[in-house]
């Protein structure tokens, strides 16, 4: 693997009045900013850390392992589907893709395995049976997948309407889809069926957008199911890959990345951007996209007084859930220690909404529920560098009150509570994997515990979620989470403005760079219809 070296962010920049700066570099505001330097705007990107990326980079241990941190598959990237003909775009068709198989995702609810394979059909199939007494109740819910399409769509595109639009069409979209965005996940399929494990089933992949069955809102779940109907994809190469293609191209056309350039406040005059406070120095500058998440934009990087209550409450909208991560790395292939490609959603019994909100999990002597996937398995690329390594991930859910008190100690030497807190994660992620897979015993060279301040840190996520603002039925209420600010010159991108996931928030960068340069738009569509 070649190391990328990036531009650091140097005192002597200048912002000219009519450049976008652009603060993070996830695939939110890389999308942003592929569309706006093809439309002829000048574009520069922010990066706070010391790498580009986002969720979407990877980091390396001893020996040269290597872990993403959020990029487990991505769906929707079948060659010639819309997304990854965006993606071809966005990278100038450097990026690539391995499809992980049938199954991709594969659930334990107890002591019942169920596989996710790809195509509709086929998971009609699988489920009828799984469960042959419930075929009316599974048809439903793939009719009502289906039919939220639409709904979803026309609520999205209605973020991004100029005023006279959004004034007039904006309330009918939004009450299109408002049935399935009120009411949760729970609510609609104990509509359509009372057996508990086959909803059970039905929401295994919920942590893909971070609320149990009972908390989420319907609309989250159906976006992020069909996302996945088609099955998983991984980037060929890594998770960095996705960043790094799109930064390459972005590079040709004339757009700046900076590396450690901490924005710490948007400074506005009036109503109106006025500049940038970047590791302490204020620069002028007039546009700004805010790819820092909605929170964190409205609630740390603007001054209160510009903040009015009619504007925004993120009292009712709150922060998504956080994550405690083992990182393993194996002395042998993936190949000799048989490992999958799929990833893993491990439940220890059917009540979904119990388990993923026992804040007791972490004091239990074993783990209730495990997320579990083999970054190195679903990469064609590993074995090429790393012909005897292979790596492993599980994720389990935490709380950020229960870290909160570390959050100001130094990194790496945050005292002996949280390091024990640390180690019985890894004693009991450790201990589950060996359940799953014997074959790891004496091949296990390194395991690391990553916390909710882990991100943090890392990600300025104030509360250390990972999926921006929660995926409740309050998500979709809200007038905030759109590209458009009540601030001249400020602008929003990022999975707050669309939904989780590297492809929500390339949906994202499409609706705020939409807002900006309006109908111009449609010759970029063009042109991926005709050459991606």
């Amino acid at each position: 693997m070649v190391e990328k070296s990036y531009k650091k962010f140097t005192e002597d920049i200048v912002f000219e009045d009519d450049t976008y700066v652009i603060i993070g570099s996830g695939v939110g505001g890389l999308t942003t900013a592929v569309f706006l330097a093809k439309a002829g705007k000048k574009v520069v990107v922010l990066e706070q850390h010391y790498t580009p990326g986002g969720f979407t980079h990877t980091f390396k241990r001893r020996k040269g392992l290597v872990w993403d941190v959020g990029v487990h598959y991505v769906g929707n990237m079948k060659e010639g589907s819309g997304l990854r003909r965006i993606f071809n775009y966005l990278s100038g068709n450097r990026l690539e893709w391995d499809a992980m198989g049938d199954p991709y995702d594969v659930a334990y609810i107890g002591d019942r395995r169920f596989e996710f394979v790809a195509g509709k059909e086929n998971f009609r199939e699988k489920f009828y049976e799984y469960f042959p007494n419930d075929k009316p109740a599974i048809a439903k819910y793939l009719e009502l997948l289906e039919k939220s399409t639409k709904k979803n769509l026309l609520y999205f595109a209605q973020k991004a309407f100029p005023g006279l639009l959004s004034i007039t069409l904006g309330p009918i979209f939004r009450r299109i889809q408002r049935p399935i965005s009120n009411k949760t996940t729970y609510e609609v399929l104990s509509s359509i069926t009372d057996n508990q494990e086959l909803i059970a089933v039905l929401c295994a992949q919920c942590g893909n957008y971070g609320l149990s069955p009972k908390e989420s809102s319907f609309a989250s779940h159906c976006i992020v199911i069909n996302h996945f109907m088609e099955g998983g994809y991984y980037p060929r190469g890594g998770a960095n890959r996705i960043h790094e293609t799109i930064i390459e191209n972005l590079e040709t056309l004339g757009v700046p990345v900076y590396i450690k350039a901490n924005v710490e406040k948007i400074v506005t005059k009036g109503k109106s951007v006025k500049a940038l406070m970047i590791n302490g120095k204020e620069y002028s500058c007039k546009k700004v996209i805010s790819n820092a998440g909605a929170r964190n934009t409205f609630l740390n990087l603007l001054d209160p007084s510009v903040i009015k209550k009619k504007h925004i409450d993120f009292k009712k909208v709150k922060s998504s859930t956080c994550h405690l991560c083992l990182y393993v790395g194996m002395n042998k292939s993936d190949l000799d220690l048989n490992l999958p490609k799929y990833n893993i959603w491990w439940y220890e019994d059917k009540d979904t909404d119990s388990i993923l909100n026992d804040r007791d999990n972490l004091t239990q002597d074993h783990l209730s529920f495990a997320y579990i996937s083999f970054p190195s398995a679903k990469d064609s690329m590993w074995s090429k560098e790393h012909s005897d390594q292979s790596t492993i991930q599980l994720i389990g859910r935490a709380w950020y009150p229960d870290f909160k008190e570390y959050e100001d100690e130094p990194w790496l030497n945050r005292g002996d509570t949280y390091d024990q807190i640390k180690e019985d994660f890894k004693r009991k992620g450790l201990q589950l994997l060996y359940q799953l897979f014997p074959q790891l015993e004496g091949h296990i060279i390194h395991a690391e515990v990553s916390t909710p301040v882990s991100t943090r840190k890392f990600s300025k996520y104030q509360e250390g979620e990972i999926y921006g603002v929660t995926h409740a039925p309050e998500r979709y209420k809200t007038r905030v989470l759109r590209p458009r600010t009540h601030i001249k010159g400020l602008y929003l991108t990022g999975q707050d403005i669309t939904l989780v996931g590297v492809g929500g928030a390339m949906g994202s960068g499409i609706l705020t760079s939409t807002t900006i340069i309006k109908w111009n738009m449609s010759k970029q569509f063009k042109e991926i219809a005709a050459n991606y």
